[in-house]
């Protein structure tokens, strides 16, 4: 086994070297912008307003909720990227706006409890290198009638459809603020809670790792790389989201969290977006992600 560098990214299995991903080149360096060309994006949001006490229950420790109980359900697919050599997948993701009070930093921004990406290699650099929680789903690529002005994307596992987004009556926008539609307009920087189990007889100590991340200020995405560097379309319109409640048997690792979603009420629905955007493909990379001192 080679001698771990301390200027390098490892993950299991650490005895073959740096790990290679979106934010490490094969060389074991980090990649330069003109080695990751232009990547290519469509991003579906549904805002709707949902039960302020349903949300909090999904609230880690030191978070509360900011503002409205304003719930953001996405569905998204980027194609072209460096890191994959070419290829694209999806990702289904919520979020809503929370504040963080950390030992010497109070965060007003979103958090993310729960990202599905279809692609496994994704999953693996994001929950190690990242504190992301992924899990995987099959996300066919969006279906968009731009003549139609519909937009219809989903996500399933093993057969078993759990999540449906559909958007209608879109009409391009003139001249659109570029903004990053992960959490809207007001969402802040996003956050999510790690936590990596330590390995232990009947799990009884605990975790390795446990404690909030989070990145770059607003606007930037990574490398000084700002929204101002992309091509940026924006639709609006209606749209509608549905979680199908699932069994143990139809999804035995993850029916809790899909019906935990599926029983937050959409009491209205806010805003709707279609977001297609290009441009520097190294802006995917996440590299400023930091943890952030507990309380």
């Amino acid at each position: 086994m080679p001698k771990l560098d301390a200027n390098s990214r490892y993950r299991m299995p650490v005895v073959f070297g740096p790990a290679i991903g979106p934010r490490q080149h094969p060389e074991g360096r980090m990649w330069t912008p003109e080695e990751t060309g232009t990547m290519n994006s469509d991003w579906m949001r549904v805002a709707v307003r949902t039960d302020a006490a349903k949300l909090e229950k999904l609230l880690p420790p030191g978070f509360e909720l900011r503002g409205e109980p304003i719930l953001q359900v996405s569905c998204a697919w980027f194609r072209n990227l460096y890191w994959l050599a070419g290829r694209g997948y999806g990702i289904v993701t919520i979020n809503f706006p929370v504040t963080y009070r950390g030992k010497e930093e109070t965060i007003e921004g979103s958090f993310c409890p729960v990202i599905w990406e279809g692609r496994p290699d994704a999953i693996m650099t994001g929950r190690e290198e990242l504190g992301f929680s992924k899990l995987f789903a099959d996300i066919p690529e969006i279906d968009w009638d731009k003549e139609k002005g519909t937009a219809t994307c989903s996500a399933s596992w093993m057969d078993f459809k759990f999540f449906d987004i559909a958007l209608t009556d879109l009409v391009e926008e003139e001249n659109p603020e570029k903004i990053f539609p992960e959490s809207g307009k007001h969402g802040g920087p996003q956050l999510y809670y790690k936590y990596m189990p330590r390995t232990s007889p009947f799990g009884r100590e605990g975790a390795d790792a446990e404690y909030v991340t989070t990145g770059a200020p607003k606007g930037t995405t990574a490398a000084n790389i700002t929204m101002d560097d992309f091509e940026y379309r924006r639709w609006t319109g209606k749209g509608t989201v549905a979680w199908h409640k699932a069994t143990f048997e139809q999804l035995p690792l993850t029916f809790n969290i899909v019906n935990t979603i599926a029983d937050l009420d959409i009491l209205e629905v806010v805003e709707v977006e279609v977001v297609s955007f290009a441009g520097p493909g190294i802006a995917v990379c996440v590299n400023n992600m930091r943890a952030v001192e507990p309380a």
